[in-house]
């Protein structure tokens, strides 16, 4: 069951974010959305190099389960 809480440091709708998983940087990517709980839909907008970067690609859209990653901000 879904759930409607909000996350400190909780995304942004339309804000880029450096997504970075144990330590790795893995994709700067674009919220599509975000309506509390866990979950996001992103899009990847760039992919930066590291051993998991054929997982991804620009342009690829899929949900994220926030508690697993690292988000920052980039600036416009």
């Amino acid at each position: 069951m879904k759930h409607k809480h909000i996350l400190k440091n909780a995304p942004e709708k339309d804000r880029i974010y450096r997504v970075e998983y144990k330590g790795s940087e893995l994709y700067d990517a674009r919220v599509l959305q975000y309506e509390g709980g866990c979950w996001a839909k992103i899009k990847v907008e760039n992919v930066l190099p590291s051993e998991n970067e054929k997982m991804y690609s620009e342009g690829q859209e899929f949900d994220l389960k926030l508690g697993y990653y690292k988000l920052y901000e980039l600036e416009k």
